[in-house]
């Protein structure tokens, strides 16, 4: 498969070996190039390229507003972002304008030509960069932000609960638990403290989020 590219980029030294290394590469073909946002849009609607390698900072409009606005006007052309920023929030907005893939301009050629094809087959890629400072982002909120963790119920203590949000009265479950009624007043007692919960009501509500009773 040819895919047919336009680049945006406002270094001419940048753009000029970018496309003569894309150039050289047997399935891609160069089809224009921008040093300006407005120019990006406007050759984006003429040659509709399929894949357009985009900078963020441009001297005339962000670049993440230009993959928006590509995007919005053109929903087939896929954005791969290309640039020297990879804060987090840029990524975070880049993904959310439609970007198909983040790459900084550290990244060598075959990363770059992975990436494209990648994005061609409908998958989305980040640089080891990139990626990298996310997998950190989300290790700190696992650790600033720990889920808790649910109580370990045993299978008595599941199927108690399961009765009590079928509401079956304690004379029912004694039967069904082989115990006495005593003994289920105080397994239910045990289950309340150890779920934190302060009424059947509660103990219901729990069953069903647990997904021990169906809605």
């Amino acid at each position: 498969m040819n895919v047919r590219l336009l680049l945006v980029d406002d270094h001419p030294i940048l753009l000029r070996g970018l496309r003569e290394a894309l150039a050289q590469q047997p399935n891609f073909t160069v089809v224009g190039q921008a040093p300006t946002a407005a120019l990006a849009l406007k050759l984006a609607q003429e040659l509709t390229p399929d894949l357009v390698v985009m900078d963020i900072h441009l001297p005339d409009m962000n670049g993440l507003e230009a993959t928006r606005q590509i995007r919005q006007a053109l929903p087939s052309i896929k954005i791969v972002i290309f640039s020297g920023d990879a804060a987090r929030p840029l990524v975070d907005e880049a993904l959310q304008a439609g970007a198909c893939a983040y790459l900084t301009k550290s990244t060598d050629l075959g990363e770059l030509t992975h990436a494209i094809d990648m994005v061609m087959e409908g998958r989305l890629y980040l640089s080891p960069e990139v990626s990298a400072g996310i997998l950190e982002d989300y290790r700190k909120s696992l650790v600033e932000n720990p889920e808790p963790s649910k109580p370990l119920l045993s299978e008595r203590e599941k199927q108690l609960l399961r009765l009590i949000a079928e509401g079956r009265r304690n004379k029912e479950m004694a039967e069904n638990l082989a115990v006495t009624i005593n003994s289920v007043e105080t397994y239910r007692s045990r289950l309340m403290k150890k779920l934190g919960c302060a009424s059947t009501a509660e103990l219901v509500r729990y069953a069903i989020r647990d997904g021990l009773l169906p809605v």
